[in-house]
């Protein structure tokens, strides 16, 4: 999509809120939101978000953006081993089926490695994860482990977290007190490329 950073994150205000209140922000809108207190400079920034094809604008509406493409954000890779640092940039996203109506707090993020093939999911698979800030026991997701990303299952022991993998060659990933820790979100499922 080749947006700048600043780009994304007007995109994402304007997707968050669609999501949200179910119709589009307006200019004032946006400005506030972002913090803006220039209404010329949102309006070029939805120029430019136009140009890039992926919102249409209609000057004659007060609300009259829409988004191009609707789709569940593609963040990146995860990796399915040992974890890797994974940027949250918009690489494109993913069209679900009709009947995933509601992808707000979704995203998609590309499987690297083979620590979790016991339970389907290989690399080069997209995992759609739900984001929420807990998980219960048993369940997979996406875990931020000292600014490094995972998908794992999650345990709770006394006094610490594991991360659990589904192959018998990787060891689970032990999270204490010392290590700076965040539930990303909870894997909903998996689509596979079988091209």
């Amino acid at each position: 999509m080749g947006l700048t950073n600043r780009q994304k994150e007007f995109f994402l205000f304007i997707k968050n809120f669609l999501d949200e209140y179910g119709y589009p922000p307006s200019v004032r809108d946006i400005a506030k939101g972002m913090g803006v207190t220039s209404i010329s400079s949102v309006k070029k920034m939805l120029d430019r978000l136009a140009e890039a094809g992926i919102i249409k604008k209609d000057s004659s509406k007060a609300r009259g953006i829409e988004l191009i493409n609707r789709g569940v954000p593609l963040l990146g890779r995860i990796k399915a081993g040992t974890p890797v640092f994974s940027e949250e940039n918009i690489e494109g996203y993913v069209e679900l089926a009709e009947k995933f109506k509601n992808t707000q707090n979704l995203f998609c993020l590309k499987v690297e490695g083979d620590s979790m093939i016991d339970k389907g999911i290989f690399e080069d698979d997209t995992a759609v994860i739900k984001k929420q800030p807990d998980i219960n026991e048993g369940e997979t997701g996406a875990f931020r482990i000292n600014d490094e990303v995972t998908l794992k299952t999650f345990a709770r022991k006394e006094g610490y977290i594991l991360l659990i993998p589904a192959n018998k060659r990787y060891q689970s990933i032990r999270v204490t007190s010392k290590d700076s820790f965040e539930v990303i979100g909870k894997l909903i499922f998996v689509l596979k490329d079988f091209n």
